[in-house]
């Protein structure tokens, strides 16, 4: 494919990613590791060629929106406030709109949206979770972790191989999905072997040489390189970085130089766009963002729990420099062909075997798009919200930036107790408390109080979850009990992530609590007055008192995704063994007509006229379309904007609709 000025697609694709890598001030063509480790991975797994030409492209430009937006804090060695991650939290966006610019395929566009996304739903900008998100964006964040570890960053130096590896490894059920890791696990073995053995070739080739240059000289060679040890970093390997990285004044192949960019989050005549003005150049710039970033090893730490045989490994650190190996310098063009022919003649015979082909695709994900969500309601104004089904997704992060008054609630009993530990808290627990919480965890009593447990989890994590909830009782702050069965939640979900394939990735529960404890995220500034409650949806409708109503309506899609299929050994766990789990909330229970489903809608409506403003969430395809539900709304109150995001390219995306209605005066 040529371009207007005689350029093609990948040439630009290739100097605009090493403009986005020296912006970023990797010394090593990590975008182009990125593409390589990306490519093997997604050919091992199967995947379509227009798939893989997706993940490429994505992994070229996964930090396009970044360049884009050129924040002064990118570079700084120093963690980022709240106010400037949540600025950060926009560049996924930003990215996926100049792609879309760039006239990318839709699939790669959303890629680059979802490539910080994490396994366990604490990613961004939409807090997707497990399988529902893409496969293109899981394998994307398991390969940016690694190629970024081992690069040096304006915060920290380059990790060595054995420690990168040993981060990536850790990453597995909280960060990166578990059977993309191990698969990438054994491709940068291979790719390690394949580097030992052209080093080893290109070391007898020199000798030889020498020798024959030297023949009747009786003394010892000069030193020569040893293999590339195990701490070596594979970037140099895949990718030849050019002889140059230094930007020109001017761009003549048309690709745009960094600025200030606050492109529209929505879709093109559906969605508004957040507001254009720089962060640097407004107080509250920062709070109208529509992106963040949960936590890096640069940001916060975990917390270093007293010495114990479960206790959290030590946060990784990169070895000083004074006392590492020497590393070998081998030549970058012996090296990547060597590596190249290694992997094309693995993957081919992967291409037809069915080793990595256990990876589990994205089903219906009516999981809330985050960053959707909260560019329309910034478009609202409101000082007050009601939520009668809070979702997993952090709303309440930009909601307590704002300033704003939150009344959440969600019937189930553990979505409840989440609505309290985020909507209420100001701060993580302390590290005394998360001590007592784990106090005799993994020590086996009489019998288990909650049996039910043994339906989802073995013996050894049965007791530990059951008595973890037992010292979750003792706690006297119900705040604290909400915060820690949070915790719980996100401990017992991560064992769950694992299978017999994966089970030697996994890390004790008490290193993963302590983990997630001590990267827990809380916003500054909350509403002393924010509530949570666990009512039925109706009755909390009826009595809250907030200016805004946002309600996502019930879904009317038979198939679940796989975190929600995930609420059941919740809420057995939360309620404890004494609870009717069988019960099912009523917003469980799914339509079978379009016409029930509609009188569903309209039970929630009719006790909401004192709302001053609606905001209706909705996902098609389902039993009724968005325009049924546009007149339905329409009997009670005028619309004022009908906001649409579109992810059906993807395997398991739908389109996302909120659905905003005022209530006029003489109503």
């Amino acid at each position: 494919m040529e371009t207007a000025k005689g350029k093609t697609r990948e040439e630009i694709i290739n100097r605009l990613a090493d403009r986005i890598d020296s912006f970023e001030k990797y010394s090593q063509p990590h975008s182009r590791l990125m593409a390589a480790l990306a490519l093997h991975l997604a050919r091992r797994f199967g995947l379509a060629a227009a798939d893989i030409d997706a993940i490429v492209e994505a992994a070229m430009l996964h930090d396009i929106g970044l360049y884009a937006m050129s924040p002064s804090y990118h570079p700084l060695p120093r963690p980022l406030a709240f106010e400037a991650r949540l600025d950060l939290w926009r560049h996924p966006v930003i990215g996926e709109q100049q792609m879309a610019k760039r006239d990318a395929m839709r699939h790669a566009q959303l890629l680059v949206r979802w490539h910080h996304e994490w396994w366990n739903g604490s990613g961004y900008p939409d807090m997707l979770a497990f399988e529902d998100i893409p496969i293109g964006a899981r394998i994307l964040r398991a390969v940016e972790l690694y190629s970024a570890l081992i690069c040096d960053r304006p915060y920290r130096e380059a990790l060595s191989e054995q420690q990168a590896i040993e981060a990536l490894t850790s990453s597995a059920g909280v960060e990166c999905d578990p059977y993309v890791v191990k698969a990438l696990l054994a491709l940068l073995d291979e790719l390690r072997a394949a580097v030992e053995d052209a080093e080893a070739v290109r070391v007898a080739e020199a000798q030889a040489n020498q020798s024959e240059r030297q023949p009747a000289r009786d003394v010892e060679p000069s030193p020569v390189r040893e293999l590339a040890a195990e701490d070596q970093p594979l970037a140099h390997v895949l990718a030849e970085p050019e002889a140059s990285m230094t930007i020109p004044a001017s761009l003549p192949d048309g690709i745009d130089q960094p600025s200030d960019v606050a492109a529209s989050e929505m879709e093109p005549h559906s969605e508004a766009g957040p507001d254009p003005r720089a962060a640097t150049e407004q107080p509250n710039a920062y709070f109208q963002a529509i992106d963040a970033e949960p936590f890096e090893t640069h940001q916060q730490q975990a917390f270093e729990p007293p010495s114990s045989p479960f206790a959290p490994e030590p946060a990784v650190q990169p070895a000083p420099r004074d006392i590492e190996p020497p590393r070998s310098v081998p030549r970058v063009e012996l090296l990547l062909s060597k590596a190249q022919s290694t992997v094309q003649s693995t993957d081919s015979a992967h291409s037809n075997a069915p080793q990595w082909r256990a990876w589990i695709g994205s089903r219906y994900n009516k999981k809330t798009l985050l960053g959707f969500q909260a560019s329309v309601l910034r478009q609202i104004e409101f000082r007050s919200i009601a939520i009668p089904y809070l979702s997993e997704a952090r709303l309440d992060l930009y909601l307590k930036a704002w300033g704003r008054l939150i009344f959440a609630n969600d019937p189930r009993a553990w979505a409840g107790t989440v609505a309290r530990a985020t909507v209420e808290a100001t701060e993580p627990l302390g590290e005394e408390i998360i001590a007592r919480l784990l106090e005799d965890v993994y020590v086996p009593r009489s019998r288990l109080e909650n049996p039910a447990l043994r339906r989802w989890f073995g013996e050894t994590d049965s007791w530990w979850l059951d008595n973890l909830r037992r010292n979750i009782d003792r706690l006297d702050d119900q705040l604290m009990q909400a915060q820690a069965m949070m915790l719980g939640l996100q401990t017992g979900d991560y064992a769950l992530s694992f299978n017999d394939e994966t089970r030697e990735l996994r890390r004790p529960l008490t290193t993963v609590f302590w983990r997630l404890a001590g990267r827990a995220l809380s916003a500054p500034g909350a509403q002393p007055h924010n509530r949570s409650f666990n009512q039925p949806v109706e009755e909390f409708i009826k009595h809250a008192r907030a200016d805004l109503l946002l309600l996502s309506a019930p879904s009317s899609q038979m198939d679940r995704g796989i975190a929600e299929e995930r609420s059941e050994w919740r809420e057995t766990w939360v309620k404890g063994a004494s609870a009717d789990t069988d019960r099912k909330p009523s917003h469980a229970m799914t339509p079978q007509s379009r016409q029930s489903y509609l009188a569903s809608i309209e039970r929630l409506l009719r006790p909401a006229s004192h709302f001053r403003t609606w905001a209706i969430e909705y996902q098609e395809p389902g039993l009724a379309g968005v325009q049924e539900l546009v007149d339905l709304i329409k009997e009670h109150r005028p619309v004022k904007a009908t906001y649409s995001k579109d992810v059906t390219e993807v395997a398991g995306g739908l389109r996302s609709y909120i659905i905003v209605a005022e209530k006029t005066a003489a109503r």
